[in-house]
């Protein structure tokens, strides 16, 4: 219930127990008696006031806890976007010449450098449509009139529907069928009198037959025949690994793309890239939770101010940021260019990360570790958790407790405003059974003095006593 709601139940109160016109009439003293009863109100509403004062505090603070709680499950999300530039996602492949090759990481492969000879690049076998109708619109018109085809692709077979008769929707067609080409159409014409044909090419290297018929006739010309691509690692094999894919694995992990002819090599090695722009994020989260928090400190603290919860909060923040490492170069947050300023929040210099030595970035990478397992992320991790876990951790603890209190004075007060209507009710009935014997003796009091006055006129023995 509301401070409003108690207010007017209180002036309901009051204004049910105003005096009422009656046979017996009203007293002269009917403003005194609701004097009277308007004090035995007040005063007995009193408990409703107090606890709704404890309603809005708790208001107050369950929703500055509530802010809280979400300021420091983002710290927690920052703290998580540092784990996901540690581990593999803290490699990084770096290539010599990459004319030669490109290379990407698909896993954790063991840093080192990798010498690669590309014997030949290899190349895909194509095949193009010739003569047939003439196609001046490949949205309209087709090689052929069929709407069935077969694609034959090496020693493969696959079956070409089309719902529309048109070179575009065969090309779509295809290279929807799962067969391993990719299908084009292409002008072979000039712009004033195009002449568009299909263009297919094997998605794999070397000499791949490709042919496309439509019941009746074949519908590709001549083949060029593509060529395996061969290549070695570090010298070996000496004649060369044959391949039919442009694509190839030097190592667990790790793909090269294999581009022209000639030697290079593929570097992997441990990196701080992504590490350092989510160091900058958490210490942003961190900011931000620690500037609403000190709004709970002081002479003029907010809604938390002496509270449990806002104490173990700022002790979680000290502790989290103060962890220190065992082992390595690395042994601290401020080795990694993260430190506290003269006013308790935090800064990040991204020239201490990039200015580290490949160990010092292997030193790091194990002082951060891991959430679930070891270092840094797991304790800054579970002490968060402490705090933002929706069961166990104080913020829920907290909040469920200051719900749990303010439904115990909602009953209270609905208590206590039960009995001031009872109160009310009684108070009404004894004013007006007063009030009525008031007036009555009032009326008799009149009375008498009336006698009395009337008696003196006619007594003329009263007269002259007089």
């Amino acid at each position: 219930m509301s401070t409003s709601s108690v207010n007017s139940t209180i002036s309901n109160a009051l204004a049910a127990l105003a005096p009422q016109t009656s046979t017996t009439g009203s007293s002269t003293f009917a403003s005194d008696l609701q004097a009277s009863v308007n004090r035995a109100l007040q005063i007995a509403s009193l408990p409703m006031q107090t606890l709704q004062a404890d309603q809005s505090t708790i208001s107050s603070k369950t929703t500055e806890l509530n802010t809280l709680g979400s300021l420091f499950n983002s710290l927690q999300t920052a703290l998580q976007g540092i784990s996901s530039g540690t581990g593999s996602n803290a490699l990084q492949a770096t290539v010599g010449n990459s004319s030669i090759v490109s290379a990407s990481l698909n896993g954790s492969p063991l840093p080192g450098t990798y010498s690669i000879d590309v014997l030949a690049p290899g190349s895909p076998s194509s095949a193009q449509s010739t003569g047939g109708t003439p196609v001046a619109d490949p949205t309209t018109q087709n090689i052929s009139s069929s709407s069935t085809y077969t694609l034959t692709v090496g020693t493969s077979t696959y079956n070409i529907s089309l719902s529309t008769n048109s070179l575009n929707a065969l090309a779509s067609a295809i290279n929807a069928s799962g067969a391993p080409v990719t299908a084009v159409v292409v002008n072979l014409g000039s712009p004033e009198a195009p002449s568009y044909q299909l263009a297919l090419q094997s998605t794999a290297l070397g000499d791949v037959p490709l042919q496309l018929n439509d019941g009746t006739n074949n519908l590709l010309g001549t083949l060029t025949a593509g060529t395996d691509g061969s290549y070695t690692v570090n010298g070996q094999p000496p004649g060369g690994i044959t391949t039919d894919s442009s694509t190839v694995t030097v190592a667990p992990g790790l793909n090269v793309n294999l581009l022209a002819t000639g030697s290079t090599t593929v570097t992997v090695s441990s990196s701080l890239g992504s590490v350092s722009s989510e160091l900058s994020s958490f210490v942003t989260a961190y900011n931000a939770a620690f500037t609403e928090l000190q709004k709970n400190f002081g002479q003029s603290g907010g809604a938390l101010t002496g509270d449990s919860t806002a104490l173990s909060m700022q002790q979680a923040l000290t502790q989290m940021i103060s962890y220190t490492g065992s082992g390595g170069s690395i042994t601290s947050l401020a080795q990694l260019g993260v430190e506290f300023t003269q006013q308790g929040t935090l800064t990040f210099n991204s020239s201490a990360v990039s200015g580290l030595s490949q160990s010092q970035i292997n030193d790091a990478l194990s002082f951060l570790g891991d959430p679930n397992s070891s270092g840094f992320l797991q304790f800054a991790n579970n002490t968060l958790s402490n705090i933002t876990d929706p069961t166990t951790g104080l913020v829920a603890s907290e909040t469920q407790t200051l719900q749990s209190e303010n439904q115990n004075d909602q009953n209270q007060i609905n208590n206590d405003q039960a009995q001031l209507t009872l109160l009310q009710t009684n108070l009404q009935n004894q004013m007006a059974q007063a009030n009525a014997l008031i007036a009555q003796l009032q009326q008799q009091n009149t009375l008498l003095q009336g006698l009395f006055q009337y008696d003196t006129s006619n007594n003329p023995n009263a007269q002259s006593a007089g």
